[in-house]
């Protein structure tokens, strides 16, 4: 039986499968040489691609590991670093835009949601840890 959307909470594999389809995202835009030359891939758009992916291995560390007392230190490293990659994420394609490439800005509007949305998605997913641990 299906469960309204209304009355669905959200899971950590939602926060997984959400950082899964921004790092493809990711990685489809900064291959563009529409928007990122060539010339510069290994200055910006290599780190870029490497934080999207760094995201994902976070989570999906967190996400394995066995959830108690004694992991929960570990697990939360991850999911801060996980964090922190979305952080990254911001200020680097930020920076690309200061720097004047020309990425439209429906496409800048459209990662930064995704971005924001990712930080919230990690952010409930550490309190729901918290909460469930009784912390």
């Amino acid at each position: 039986m299906s469960v309204l959307a209304r009355y669905r909470s959200e899971s950590p594999f939602d926060t997984r499968d959400h950082a899964r389809e921004l790092e493809v995202r990711i990685i489809k835009l900064c291959m563009n040489e529409k928007y990122f030359p060539k010339r510069y891939r290994f200055i910006l758009t290599m780190n870029i691609v490497e934080d999207a992916h760094k995201m994902v291995d976070f989570i999906e560390a967190a996400n394995n590991m066995p959830f108690n007392k004694e992991f929960y230190k570990r697990r939360l490293t991850y999911q801060r670093e996980a964090y922190a990659r979305v952080e990254h994420l911001f200020r680097k394609f930020m920076l690309a835009e200061r720097l004047g490439f020309t990425l439209p800005e429906g496409i800048l509007i459209e990662i930064g949601d995704k971005l924001q949305k990712q930080e919230k998605l990690i952010a409930n997913w550490i309190d729901s840890d918290k909460k469930r641990l009784g912390l």
